[in-house]
């Protein structure tokens, strides 16, 4: 494993973490008040899940995706995209189930843009590397 790799997967794991504390604090009420911070921050709830997202999308598909073939890279990355909307709506829907969050669509669906423009930097920044090695 390359020392690039070791380095994405450990920011990888932080940034999951920081991800689900967020989760896990809010569905507790605990610290709130940094919670709506860092929203507003964020430019609120609807870009919060948008830009975490696609912080999240990428950093994934940089630790992951190794593939040096177009096509295989492609496919890596549609995976990886994958599995990350799947926990994306797992942690939605568990939303539905607490008394102290909500669901909404709208979220979801902020974060799955998210996901998705992930991928398409992602997608570009390879095509754009893989001209400029030729």
């Amino acid at each position: 494993m390359t020392v690039l790799r070791v380095i994405n997967t450990s920011v990888l794991v932080a940034y999951v973490c920081f991800l689900v504390s967020l989760s896990v604090f809010k569905t507790a009420e605990m610290f709130l008040p940094h919670i709506y911070a860092l929203e507003s921050w964020l430019g609120g709830d609807k870009l919060m899940h948008l830009k975490l997202s696609f912080g999240l999308s990428l950093l994934a598909l940089m630790t992951f995706v190794q593939a040096k073939a177009i096509a295989k890279r492609l496919f890596q990355s549609i995976m990886v995209c994958f599995i990350l909307v799947s926990g994306l709506f797992a942690d939605e829907f568990h939303q539905a189930l607490v008394s102290t969050r909500r669901f909404e669509w709208l979220d979801l669906s902020y974060g799955v843009t998210g996901i998705f423009m992930g991928l398409l930097l992602f997608i570009f920044a390879s095509m754009v590397l893989n001209k400029i090695q030729k």
